[in-house]
């Protein structure tokens, strides 16, 4: 076989092998959780995952790490358990006082969701007219009405079998200052 031909089916191969390997992520969130953790795992499970600790305890037995990583990014992932066991995992992507900040952060939950799951719902807006806003005008929605109501929520139009998958940004007052709080939520069905 000429060498030419033999680097283009290499090539080729590995092209169809890394496209495939770029859906597993999604597909992998879906059926467990967030790798490496998993519903239904222990406290002590969860925290057995050193290279993302260290975790710090709530004191009501909940988990977070500062460490976690989520799509690709070091983030603040948090592990809720009901009866010592795993049952929600949230993806905090950011939280402070800055509007303009809050507004891109939510856009990317929104855009990660949308890349992950398709078409996002977004109960608290009604939209007229055809066709979707952009993910900005989406999210400047978002933030105004979390600023009156205290939150928006966002999902997946089609949801995993195993798991109910939300964003949501919530607003609230810290000695007297707004702040605002990105989250991704993934909730064992």
């Amino acid at each position: 076989m000429d060498r030419g031909l033999s680097e283009t089916l290499v090539t080729n191969t590995l092209l169809r092998v890394l496209t495939i390997l770029t859906l597993l992520p999604p597909l992998a969130a879906s059926a467990t959780g967030l790798p490496p953790w998993r519903f239904g795992m222990t406290k002590g499970e969860v925290a057995s995952y050193k290279e993302f600790g260290p975790y710090k305890n709530f004191s009501n037995g909940d988990l977070e790490t500062f460490n976690g990583r989520f799509h690709g990014h070091k983030e603040n992932i948090q592990f809720f358990f009901d009866g010592g066991r795993l049952r929600r995992i949230g993806v905090y992507l950011g939280e402070g006082t800055d509007s303009k900040k809050a507004i891109a952060t939510f856009q990317r939950a929104y855009e990660l969701l949308q890349q992950d799951y398709g078409k996002i719902e977004v109960p608290e807006m009604k939209v007229t007219g055809e066709g979707t806003p952009p993910p900005t005008v989406i999210a400047v929605g978002a933030l105004a009405n979390a600023g009156v109501t205290g939150k928006t929520q966002i999902a997946p139009v089609h949801q995993p079998k195993d798991m109910f998958v939300f964003a949501s940004v919530y607003r609230y007052y810290v000695r007297g200052a707004k702040w605002f709080s990105i989250a991704i939520m993934s909730d064992k069905r």
